[in-house]
């Protein structure tokens, strides 16, 4: 640590800085403080980050879905305002040096610590890839030795990264040396992408150095792509899962529930042989020529020629022979211009249906006639009970749930949620309150005395959305897979596996109750499409699926009515589904941005949606116009919710320092 410089800034958004804690290729890191003594370690982008949308469109879509991964090795990401002028995230402080650090000043770690390293940091990387991010950058100085054990920390901004250059040879290098084939060939990156920079981590931490180290780039990515990893000095019983986890096909590397399996008990759990040679040593310079077609495992050592097949790494496409020729200095610009190369690869999001588009109708932004102060952080969720009588809101970082008077416009029950909780969701009849929480269950209270009346578990890190069944007696939730449970024994009565990388964003149920949907936000690539899954909640079989033309879902909502299903996306516009055929029967376009959630009216009149560009959108559903523009947040409104006449609306802001629950009235 190292105190604050003149020039540096003293507030970031409602965070009070206290020390430096580093710095780095994409900006400046601080301890700061909340409001309420928290610590929190606050990232700020750098200014040429922030100038390029690019960026910020990602970064504003990975810091979104990083919230919802919890677990035990990883620093959560509290706080974020992708639209501020400089852009900043928030995680939760993490004491410790990193083991970068630790190795420099005591050395390789022994083999049980090495072992119980990987542990940690595959369990780490299992629930960051079970919401269908792809850390992208894992590398000893991402990785934090705190006293409760190892956390992996900046995987809330990877994919950010991959779409700003790189501004320093040091900074290249020291990227390249963790970095899978495929991704220094700019081409797909999943989540065995991060498997490969587990087992270069792990060769860092029993060795000192990484299994693909030199002193220039060329000669880095000659080995990483062309030679096998060496794994000299690593202790016998972990060679042969580095090995495995160093293989250059993604698909030969093992998952991180392999990797978890092996290292509590290898005799029990054997890994097959590697498929590349292991390199004891590696000359310090790279070979001086390069082939003019790489391959993908150096277990094909016949020369290639320009019919010969390609692995899966390099097939469509030729990788230019100076990648491994060129000199330094040459490598630096071709590592500066070989992202935005990558990113062309993934193409731009299709067009999406507007034939049907509403041209909205401009209208004079609202104000809210109340604002609701009490949490800590960002408000994740907000709900409004049917009768309007009760809000209700949850926030990631000061482990409550407020019920909320409305009336009174105050406090009514202060819930305490260990964790925090990403959902929340009142009962039909508005006597219960559901909250999704961060540790790996959901919880149902009694509203009227803020009671506890029972917790529901799953076996996922968290449960990022709720919702009643119509008649009140099942709630829904889970994530990835959908989970519902009887409200009254807490028994599971359905689970439906969903088989998906993504992460859920919301579920809801059908106005009938026969139907539950998740909303998916995508595999690890922008170039997958997130989608509504739905199944028949009597038959426990899948009742089809409405796939998104535009990105990842972020919302669904069911008309009252049933027959139309309203989702969001990661484009600027809400699409109307009929459910019977799931085809798009409408769009609706006026927000600048992508946009968040959406919510019915219950007389299915209205619809209501928010999005990055601060504002709440009140749709007239017969004339596919907007009637009402709602302002007054300070940041991306993450969640909106309409009352039951339709006449009150309530949303919340993840983002930008607003941790207020906002009110207002639309006639």
């Amino acid at each position: 640590m190292a105190p604050l410089r003149p020039d540096d800034p003293r507030t970031i958004g409602p965070y009070r800085l206290g020390e430096r804690l580093g710095q780095g290729g994409m900006g400046q890191v601080f301890l700061a403080e909340s409001p309420g003594g928290r610590q929190v370690a606050v990232k700020l982008i750098r200014p040429e980050h922030a100038a390029d949308a690019r960026f910020r469109e990602r970064f504003a879509r990975e810091v979104e879905a990083a919230r919802k991964v919890g677990g035990f090795h990883t620093a959560q990401v509290v706080d974020a305002d992708p639209a501020a002028a400089t852009p900043w995230m928030a995680t939760a402080f993490v004491p410790g040096e990193s083991l970068r650090d630790e190795v420099a000043r005591g050395g390789p770690l022994p083999p049980d610590r090495v072992r119980a390293l990987g542990a940690a940091l595959a369990e780490g990387l299992a629930a960051i890839h079970d919401h269908g991010l792809v850390h992208r950058d894992l590398k000893p100085g991402n990785v934090i030795m705190s006293p409760d054990g190892p956390r992996i920390i900046d995987f809330g901004i990877a994919r950010a990264a991959d779409a700003a250059p790189m501004t320093s040879e040091g900074a290249v290098i020291g990227t390249y040396a963790f970095m899978s084939p495929e991704q220094v060939l700019g081409d797909r990156v999943e989540t065995p992408s991060d498997v490969f920079a587990l087992g270069c981590v792990l060769t860092f931490a029993a060795t000192g150095r990484g299994p693909f180290d030199a002193t220039t780039i060329p000669a880095i990515v000659h080995r990483i792509l062309r030679e096998g990893p060496r794994l000299d000095g690593v202790d016998e019983g972990l060679r042969t899962l580095l090995a495995a986890c160093l293989a250059k096909e993604p698909a030969a590397r093992p998952t991180t529930s392999v990797i978890l399996e092996h290292l509590a008990d290898p005799a029990a759990n054997p890994l097959p042989e590697p498929a590349a040679p292991v390199t004891p040593a590696a000359p310090a310079v790279p070979a001086p020529d390069a082939p003019t077609q790489l391959r993908g495992t150096m277990a094909e050592t016949k020369a290639v020629g320009a019919d010969a097949p390609t692995s899966p790494a390099t097939r469509g496409r030729q990788v230019p022979r100076r990648a491994l020729v060129i000199g330094a200095a040459g490598a630096v610009a071709a590592a500066m211009t070989a992202v935005p190369a990558a990113l062309l690869l993934l193409g731009d999001d299709e067009e999406s249906p507007a034939a049907n588009a509403a041209v909205p109708t401009p209208a004079a932004p609202l104000a809210p006639y109340a604002t609701l102060s009490g949490h800590e952080a960002g408000v994740e969720e907000v709900a409004l009970s049917p009768d309007g009588r009760f809000a209700a809101s949850v926030s990631l970082i000061d482990d409550r749930a407020i019920i909320w008077d409305v009336r009174r416009r105050a406090e009514h029950r202060s819930l305490r949620v260990a964790g925090g909780a990403a959902g929340v969701a009142f009962s039909p009849d508005g006597r219960r309150l559901a909250t999704g929480n961060m540790n790996a269950s959901a919880t149902v209270w009694d509203v009227a005395t803020g009671r506890r009346i029972r917790d529901f578990r799953v076996d996922a890190f968290n449960v990022s959305s709720v919702a009643f069944s119509p008649d009140g007696r099942i709630l829904a939730g889970g994530n990835p897979d959908v989970r519902l449970w009887d409200v009254r024994t807490g028994r599971v009565v359905a689970g439906f596996d969903a088989n998906a990388k993504a992460g859920i964003r919301c579920v809801g149920f059908s106005p009938d109750g026969k139907i539950v949907a998740a909303a998916y936000d995508g595999a690890s690539d922008p170039e997958d499409r997130g989608e509504v899954r739905m199944w028949d909640v009597a038959t426990r079989r899948g009742a089809g699926a409405l796939r998104s033309p535009e990105g990842a879902m972020s919302s669904l909502a069911f008309a009252p009515d049933g027959r139309t299903v309203a989702t969001a996306c990661e484009s600027a516009e809400i699409t109307l589904w009929d459910r019977a055929s799931r085809k798009i029967a409408a769009s609706l376009s006026g927000h600048a941005g992508r946009i968040t959630q959406v919510a019915f009216s219950a007389d299915g009149k209205r619809l209501v949606s928010g999005g990055q560009d601060r504002q709440i959108r009140v749709w007239d559903l017969a004339t596919r116009r907007t009637t009402a523009v709602l302002s007054g947040l300070d940041g991306t409104v993450s969640t909106v919710a309409v009352s039951g006449d339709g006449t009150t609306v309530a949303a919340g802001s993840a983002t930008g320092g607003d941790r207020t629950v906002r009110l207002w009235r639309v006639s």
